[in-house]
């Protein structure tokens, strides 16, 4: 299920200033939206950081993307990104673009075990990336019984023209709690290079604890609430995504 969201991260208190940076927290499911149905997908994070090292996305103000997609077929989905950053001082930037093709096993909602691919390709300024092209291979793997749900992304960036290719998992546990409301757990996590395996004390580990509430058939509250777990990771963190669907 592709999402119409609004996004919102609460302020990011004091931390490290090696800390590495997501510009977005979100793990993929097996779900899109239904065939021939359009979506958009506003996402707003905002936060006191400033950049991060060398790239990542301005974190001393407000990051915001308007997601508008379309799903083709039952079993994919292409989205076009369109990210800009505006600082509390006032200065705002363009963050270029992100085009995603997700690829899902169809009829994912309804079996126990879905699977599929999301590639991301994106062309982005030194303050949003390391590298102005980049490409994104996020697996996904969907595992469901009961009111339990388990979600892996063991997704692989490939920086174009520059550095190797980069290990960037996330894992998601939901459990249903009532018949509109689910409890969570996210850990996202970024190991560094393959080529170059950082140590513990430079990896970003970042976990949250998470709510979902389905307020009606087209509109659902997403609350999260994250901390770093490494001295390379965020300290505070929190989001809020109100999804619609059309």
């Amino acid at each position: 299920m592709r999402r119409l969201a609004f996004a919102l991260a609460a302020l990011l208190l004091a931390s490290p200033a090696g800390a590495a940076g997501f510009d977005e927290f979100q793990v993929f499911d097996g779900r899109i939206a239904e065939q021939g149905r359009p979506d958009l997908n506003i996402h707003l994070n905002a936060g006191r950081r400033g950049r991060l090292g060398d790239g990542g996305a301005p974190r001393n103000g407000l990051l915001a993307t308007a997601e508008l997609g379309y799903a083709t077929a039952p079993w994919h989905e292409v989205a076009l990104l369109l990210p800009f950053a505006r600082e509390f001082s006032g200065d705002t930037y363009g963050g270029g673009f992100k085009l995603r093709n997700t690829f899902i096993s169809p009829g994912a909602e309804d079996r126990p075990f879905a699977y599929g691919l999301d590639i991301e390709i994106r062309h982005q300024p030194a303050r949003f990336s390391e590298t102005d092209w980049a490409l994104t291979l996020r697996p996904i793997i969907d595992l469901r019984t009961g009111p339990w749900q388990l979600i892996l992304n063991p997704a692989v960036e490939v920086p174009i023209g520059r550095s190797g290719p980069i290990f960037a998992p996330a894992v998601r546990g939901v459990r249903q709690v009532a018949p509109v409301v689910w409890l969570g757990v996210e850990h996202y996590m970024d190991f560094g290079r393959f080529s170059r395996g950082e140590g513990l004390p430079r990896q970003a580990h970042q976990l949250f604890v998470t709510t979902d509430i389905k307020l009606s058939n087209r509109f659902a509250l997403h609350l999260g609430l994250g901390h770093g777990l490494t001295h390379a990771s965020d300290r505070w963190l929190g989001k809020m995504i109100l999804s619609v669907d059309f």
